[in-house]
Formats: structure tokens, C-alpha cells, sequence
């Protein structure tokens, strides 16, 4: 069929034409933004799941909402051993940019764009983004003091002061929220405390590999209490088979109902792979209903593409020994495993004896520990991928 008219959005990050099976999570979220306008108390969302779950996507939609709603909001990733301060100053400018467009108080937006640009110049960071430049004068003594922790809860409760005046709210989003640096990770905590006691409509939330949650609290002890973290996880049969059957629907095609068990089965429910297979699918299929000789050719198609561009990419970037652990690992099964049995499996009787392949395939982001001495791959459909590969380290 025809390529050009293909629903289906395979890509990192890329909404798909149906958020099947998010209802939920996408409710509480409006629900968050609800109260929070409404000055009654809130947990922000902070979404947990697997890579290929969603949960930018989620984010992505979190953003449009609030934007909706008159928010001033940005949507940034945490970059590995990114500096917080200058990541969060770089989200400034849209937001500032809604401030003045929107808020009836002129002067208290013009001291908003002010206190982030003291916010900014602590770092010397240029508040730029995306071709938009602010041109302001520092506010002295506000936002400047070089302290993250301080001078974030000085920006945040000015915005959050000045929303609460509009009768609205304002709202960070940070994805890859487990990348953020310990002491960069507790003064956002730190901010998010405050703001939350002062009865402030400020939300900052964002997503991470599933450790997100217990990185939190490590940061600060009460950040479980302070957030709401919401699991994201493969889809159901139901939601599965919506998410294949309702966008090739609305252009007219159908899918029988073989096929469609066919789909969800080798999609496992993960909604990257669903768009993947999906497309796949759809380009191979001569007309409408998509059946099961569509998938038989669809299917190693679209695997080698999952191979090429979502397995294949993460082992390359792990050294010869840490290859060996992972396939300890899968060697293990699909679930999680115990670190120990994995030292066993590679002939040592100490599990620190491999502590330098497991820390780097940590900090890789190719594993995690979803509790001490467990481990468990951050990317699904891993283990049956290095089960299959022809050739080990």
C-alpha cells in the first residue's frame, strides 16, 4: 500500500497516531495541572519505564496540554554529565516568551524575564534557544547567588507567584530525569519541595529508566512522597490491537483477525515496536485487509530493522568484556537477575570481581538495578536479541 499514507510512526520520541492505553496516566496528569491551578495541593508525575515504552511521548503530550491551558512549559532531556543550571536556563527563553504574551501583569512578566536572566548568568549561560534570544537586564540579587539549589527556588517561586496571580500555572518537564547528577538532582528536589509548600502552581515532573524512583529518594528522602511515580509499560492485547487496528481503520483498511494476533504477539505490546512492525506491515500489504501472508513477509523485515536501529546501537557501544556480561545475563532469561549468579556464570566466585563491566554497562544505560544486587536490561527484547546473535566476544 501506499508508503506516502503509512499511519504508522516508528522514531524516538515520534507521537503515534493513537496513544492507545495511556488514558490514565494522561488523565492524572490533567488532573495535576487542574489542582494545581486551582491552588489544592498536587503530586507532579514522574514517568518510569523501559526505552521504547513511550514515556517521551507521554511528556510530549503532558506539554501540550498544560500549553493549552495558557502554561508557560518546556520539555527538555538531561544530558549525561549535563550541567543542570544550564539545561534548565536554555529552557527559559519559550517559557518567558509565553509569560509576556500572555500574562495581563506587564511588570511582574518583564521581572520574570529578569530573574532568569540572573538565573542564566550565574552560569554564564545564554539564554538562547532555537533562535530566540532574550535581551534582558539581570535582576540584582534575586536567582544569582551561584547556589543551584537557592537560586532555583528563587526562579521558581517568582514564576509560580506571578502564574498563581493569572489564575494559571508553569511546569518543567525533564526527561531522562535519572541522568541528572546527585547534587544537581537533590536542589531540584530541594526547589520542588518548596515551591509544593508554599502552595505554588508550579509542576516540575519528567520520565527515566525505571531505578527514576529510587534515585529520587536518594536525592532527597522525601521525594516519594513528593512525587507521583507512575510505571509505563508494554500495552495490553486490547490496547495492543487498537494501537494496530484503529489508525489503518481510519484510512479505510482493515486487518484479519489472524494478522492482528500475529502483530500483537511479535510486538510484545512495546509501542516502539508496534509502530515499527506496523509500518512494515503496511508497506508490504497490496490492499486492504492486511492479512497473515503480510506479516510472514513484514515480520523479519521489520525485526532487522529493530536489530539495526534499536539493538544493535547498544551493544556496539558496550567494551568485549562488558559484551560477556550482558550474554551472562541473557543467558540468565528475560527477567531480572542476580548480579552474583551473573559473576558465577563468568567463573567468579565474588560479583566484584566484574563490578567494572557491570558499573560501565550502569553507566551506559545498557542495564540497571532495579534493587541492590539485581539487575535487569534497559531496553526490552534484550535478551532474546543476544541470544540469537551468531557470534559472542
Amino acid at each position: 500500500m501506499d508508503p506516502i499514507a503509512n499511519p504508522y510512526a516508528p522514531g524516538a520520541g515520534t507521537p503515534p497516531p493513537l496513544l492507545a492505553g495511556r488514558d490514565g496516566v494522561l488523565d492524572a496528569f490533567d488532573v495535576v495541572i487542574g489542582r494545581a491551578a486551582a491552588g489544592n495541593s498536587f503530586q507532579p508525575i514522574v514517568l518510569s519505564g523501559l526505552r521504547g515504552v513511550g514515556k517521551t511521548v507521554l511528556l510530549l503530550a503532558f506539554r501540550s496540554t498544560a500549553r493549552d491551558a495558557g502554561w508557560p512549559i518546556e520539555l527538555f532531556e538531561a544530558r549525561p554529565g549535563g550541567d543542570l543550571r544550564s539545561q534548565v536556563a536554555e529552557a527559559l527563553p519559550p517559557m518567558i516568551r509565553t509569560v509576556n504574551k500572555r500574562w495581563r501583569n506587564r511588570a511582574r512578566a518583564q521581572r520574570i524575564g529578569r530573574i532568569a536572566a540572573s538565573f542564566a548568568r550565574a552560569v554564564q549561560a545564554t539564554l538562547l534557544r532555537s533562535g530566540f534570544r532574550l535581551e534582558l537586564e539581570p535582576e540584582p540579587g534575586v536567582a544569582d547567588s551561584g547556589d543551584l539549589e537557592t537560586d532555583l527556588t528563587e526562579l521558581l517561586v517568582a514564576l509560580g507567584e506571578g502564574a498563581q496571580d493569572e489564575g494559571v500555572g508553569a511546569a518543567l518537564l525533564i526527561d531522562e530525569l535519572h541522568e541528572v547528577p546527585p547534587e544537581q538532582l537533590s536542589a531540584l528536589v530541594g526547589a520542588a519541595h518548596r515551591v509544593n509548600q508554599d502552595g505554588l502552581p508550579v509542576v516540575l515532573g519528567g520520565a527515566g529508566l525505571p531505578p527514576v524512583g529510587r534515585v529520587l529518594s536518594e536525592a532527597r528522602s522525601y521525594a516519594e512522597r513528593l512525587f507521583s511515580i507512575r510505571p509505563v509499560g508494554a500495552l495490553s492485547p486490547d490496547d495492543s490491537a487498537r494501537a494496530f487496528l484503529e489508525p489503518a481503520e481510519a484510512l479505510g483498511v482493515d486487518i484479519t483477525d489472524g494478522a492482528l494476533d500475529r502483530l500483537v504477539r511479535v510486538s510484545g505490546g512495546y509501542p516502539f515496536f508496534i509502530q515499527s512492525y506496523g509500518k512494515h506491515v503496511w508497506d508490504l500489504a497490496d490492499d486492504s485487509p492486511i492479512a497473515e501472508d503480510d506479516v510472514d513477509l513484514a515480520e523479519p523485515r521489520a525485526y532487522r530493522e529493530l536489530v539495526d536501529s534499536f539493538f544493535k546501537p547498544r551493544y556496539d557501544r558496550a567494551t568485549p568484556s562488558e559484551r560477556r556480561y550482558l550474554h551472562a545475563m541473557a543467558e540468565l532469561g528475560d527477567g531480572d537477575v542476580s548480579s552474583a549468579v551473573v559473576a558465577t556464570r563468568l567463573g567468579h566466585d565474588q560479583p566484584s570481581r566484574v563490578s567494572p563491566q557491570r558499573d560501565g554497562l550502569l553507566t551506559k544505560g545498557l542495564i540497571y538495578a532495579p534493587e541492590r544486587g539485581v539487575l535487569a536490561f534497559t531496553v526490552p527484547h534484550m535478551a532474546a536479541y543476544l541470544r540469537q546473535l551468531p557470534e559472542r566476544p
